[in-house]
């Protein structure tokens, strides 16, 4: 596992419920931690990423990563809202890239400084919108 000094938020409101350790593999290696919201039934896996950036785009450096999911479904944007209000990251900004997908996933680099940075995939990958357009996920260029 790929251990850094910065640790990945964690919710401040009451009700959460920390989960056992999770798999490796879904925090790219990453330290992550799961939590669970039993009266809403809201999940979030909370990790300190570094994402491998697209060839000749800037490297941002680590950023937080909250995948958020309702009763292992995907929740509205609504409840992401107010998931990410929980852990502090109102300004992360969401970024999909699975069809269907039952997470949706948000990124806030952790440099201040850097606050709303939005992938250079939103400007060169198709949005495709699901669920009357409350979800968007971004395909591969044709």
């Amino acid at each position: 596992m790929k251990h850094t000094i910065i640790s990945p938020k964690e919710p401040a409101g009451t009700g959460w419920v920390k989960m056992p350790p999770i798999p490796q593999w879904i925090t790219m290696g990453f330290d992550g931690v799961a939590f669970q919201h039993i009266e809403s039934g809201l999940c979030a896996i909370s990790a300190v990423e570094v994402a491998q950036a697209e060839p000749g785009a800037e490297h941002i450096g680590p950023e937080y990563h909250i995948s958020i999911s309702k009763r292992g479904q995907r929740c509205t944007m609504q409840e992401a809202k107010w998931v990410l209000k929980q852990f502090n990251l109102e300004d992360a900004e969401e970024d999909n890239h699975v069809p269907d997908g039952k997470v949706r996933n948000f990124w806030r680099p952790v440099a201040d400084r850097l606050s709303g940075y939005q992938c250079p995939c939103k400007d060169s990958e198709p949005a495709i919108r699901e669920d009357g357009g409350d979800y968007v996920w971004r395909g591969i260029p044709k």
